[in-house]
């Protein structure tokens, strides 16, 4: 049975010693400079490892190296370090690491960075290894005479079996990886090009500094068969809108228009528009939902209107027969007429309907296509403290953005078949002030009205509408627009009541 030893190693106290040159891993060759720029040191305040540069804001590594919070932020400060990295001279660029996604399979990792390795090569994945194969391992370990070597190293190793996920290797020379090797990659060179196909995690460190270990080998961690999952967490999940964004306008004088996005995707400037509304009377707050369901929040329009203020109605429009309902569906909902609670209402592409009461709890209502009625007519309190927002919109399945009156956004998700929240406070942006109003067609898709801007029809400057997308398992934002403020599909859209879109429009398709 072998029972090898992790690689990851707890930096000395009082600083990083160095040593004259030396060869490395516990033998092989300092990596030349100028080459292997995708190699990775990561440097947390106890302890140091390797990876690989896969892309220009991800690096893949051991598990043994970072772990994550619930959050999935690194569970303690970390940096990564590529390039043409020399301790000795601080050379390489470093960033700080701000996500860590685990693999539970295996002993791999991939690590955000804070800003991207703009210029240096990530490497490629490579085909599964072949047993006989010689493949280079390289690492920032501790050598046979260095504790802390001040480039790194590389060795060929040749790989013995290849085990499921696993894959021993042997040297002739009875060489192995070090402590500070864990996550270091094991790569083929094939027509000048450097494949990954796996990474270092544990070894008997034979030959390494202060090891009298006298067995040798090591064992390495395939990473060639996750494409699928490395691409499904660093490039931006695909979100589908198969008939555009449905888009609805309360004008003040009572008129509801249905525009139709049709580049809700991509932010395109690209619409159909309606020639004359379908509707009048609506002065209340409006809330598009799901399959074509219109939420009113009913304000009381004189004339002999039986429905008082605050009145929930139901209705439903469809493009080929128009109104259907209107009935009343609830009471008590007055304050959402008012300016400060307007926006502390939102609907999601379930129909769930959440608000923040006048205690700053987040309620949520939701609807039974089914029985045609509440499931719980009393409504359920999810957290509480939510009178520091003064704004939310649901923007898929659970997701809510959370805005404060500074302008800084929040993104949270609920899970409703564990009744747990799976993501809660993640600071997504700031600068959100700017906009009377945030409206979303599903699919982390955020539209912002009010804001001045630069109409993309005529080029002058007034109000426009603002698109946004957050990728949020790649933590970005879709690229904006010259101003960096989004990008801008349209103009006018500050004189409606409220503006409101058919939350089920677009869904994430990944």
């Amino acid at each position: 049975m072998r029972r090898f030893t992790a690689l990851s190693v707890t930096l000395l106290a009082g600083g990083l010693l160095t040593a004259a040159p030396a060869e490395a891993l516990s033998g092989g060759t300092a990596v030349p400079a100028g080459t292997h720029p995708f190699l990775a040191r990561v440097a947390t305040p106890a302890k140091a490892c390797s990876g690989a540069l896969i892309d220009p804001s991800w690096i893949v590594t051991s598990a043994t190296c970072l772990t994550a919070t619930d959050s999935g932020a690194p569970s303690e400060a970390a940096t990564v370090t590529v390039g043409d990295v020399d301790l000795s001279t601080g050379a390489g660029f470093t960033a700080k690491v701000t996500k860590v996604v685990r693999r539970t399979d295996r002993d791999v990792v991939l690590a955000k960075l804070e800003k991207p390795a703009t210029g240096v090569p990530p490497i490629v994945l490579g085909s599964a290894p072949q047993a006989g194969e010689t493949l280079q391992v390289a690492g920032f370990g501790r050598t046979a005479t260095e504790w802390v070597p001040a480039r790194p190293r590389v060795a060929p190793f040749t790989v013995s079996a290849v085990d499921g996920v696993t894959v021993p290797v042997s040297s002739a020379g009875g060489l192995d990886t070090c402590k500070g090797d864990a996550g270091g990659p094991a790569f083929r060179v094939s027509g000048g090009t450097a494949q990954l196909v796996a990474v270092s995690s544990a070894s008997w460190q034979h030959g390494c500094l202060d090891v009298t270990e006298t067995r040798s080998g090591g064992t390495e961690t395939r990473v060639d068969d996750l494409g699928d999952w490395i691409r499904g967490q660093i490039v931006p999940t695909p979100v589908s809108c198969p008939a555009g964004a449905a888009i609805w306008t309360a004008r003040t004088d009572g008129s509801l228009w249905r525009y139709v996005h049709l580049g809700p995707a991509d932010g395109a400037v690209s619409w159909s528009q309606p020639s004359s509304p379908i509707g009048s009377g609506w002065t209340g707050r409006v809330l598009a939902g799901k399959g074509g369901v219109i939420w009113d929040i009913h304000r009381d329009n004189g004339s002999g209107d039986p429905y008082p203020n605050g009145t929930l109605k139901r209705w439903v429009y469809s493009t080929s027969t128009g109104w259907s309902g209107g009935g009343q569906v609830g009471s008590g909902w007055a304050r959402y007429l008012t300016p400060e609670y307007a926006n502390r209402v939102t609907v999601d592409e379930k129909n769930r309907i959440f608000m923040i009461d006048d205690q700053g709890r987040l309620r949520v209502y939701v609807w039974s296509d089914t029985t045609n009625w509440w499931v719980d007519g009393g409504g359920e309190t999810l957290d509480t403290g939510w009178a520091r927002f003064d704004s939310i919109t649901a923007a898929g399945d659970g997701v809510l953005y959370a805005r404060k009156p500074g302008g800084e956004l929040f993104r949270f998700k609920y899970d409703f078949a564990a009744s747990a929240w799976a993501q809660k406070d993640k600071a997504v942006g700031v600068g959100w002030q700017m906009f009377s109003e945030i409206f979303s067609p599903g699919g982390d898709i955020l539209y912002g009205r009010g804001s001045t801007g630069t109409s993309p029809f005529n080029g002058q400057t007034g109000p426009v509408l603002r698109w946004y997308r957050y990728s949020d398992n790649t933590e970005t934002w879709a690229p904006s627009g010259p101003d960096h403020m989004g990008v801008t599909i349209g103009s006018g859209w500050n004189t409606e009541i409220h503006v409101t879109s058919a939350p089920d429009s677009c869904r994430l398709s990944g």
